[in-house]
């Protein structure tokens, strides 16, 4: 009923798809990639959900070249979404955040929906499974992957992922 709302969803989708595949076919890509990809499949949710969904990024610089694991942060975007945001009549908002502690790459993901006692039950917990297999093939125990409620007024959830440093960025 909305030919070019359906036509600017489509055209977002082939060039979320498209560079899904092309990262998908390395081993690393820079955290700033990883950020594009997500802001391309939030831009496709919010044309879906409209104003119910708002987004904010924050990625410092001098952490933009860093190396990461594509689609590593995806599947807690996508959570957010189905468990967090869309289950809540009003939406909210999606955070993307990267920070350095010391030797680590911060990475966390911040929802404003239902909360996690309150999110739907019928998951398969797949996307969290896979994040923490990737995590614990590629880092060992030097990496880790925390999911909590967030406890101001907002609400929602907060995934946290801690990642090791390059040894080149770490003095």
């Amino acid at each position: 009923i909305d030919p070019p709302r359906a036509q600017a969803m489509l055209d977002q989708l082939i060039a979320f798809l498209r560079a899904t595949l092309n990262a998908s076919r390395s081993a690393s890509h820079p955290l700033d990639a990883e950020f594009a990809r997500l802001r391309d499949y939030l831009a496709l949710m919010e044309l879906r959900m409209g104003e119910r969904l708002q987004s904010r990024f924050e990625l410092p610089v001098e952490l933009a070249g860093l190396p990461l694991p594509p689609l590593l942060l995806q599947p807690l975007v996508e959570n957010s979404i189905k468990h967090g945001l869309e289950p809540k009549v009003d939406g909210g908002r999606i955070e993307v955040r990267a920070a350095r502690d010391a030797d680590e790459l911060v990475l966390q993901v911040r929802d404003t929906g239902v909360g996690l006692s309150d999110s739907a039950s019928d998951g398969t917990r797949f996307g969290l499974t896979q994040v923490r297999e990737r995590l614990a093939t590629l880092y060992g125990a030097r990496a880790s992957l925390s999911l909590v409620p967030c406890g101001d007024a907002e609400g929602g959830t907060l995934a946290t992922i801690r990642l090791p440093l390059p040894a080149a960025t770490v003095e």
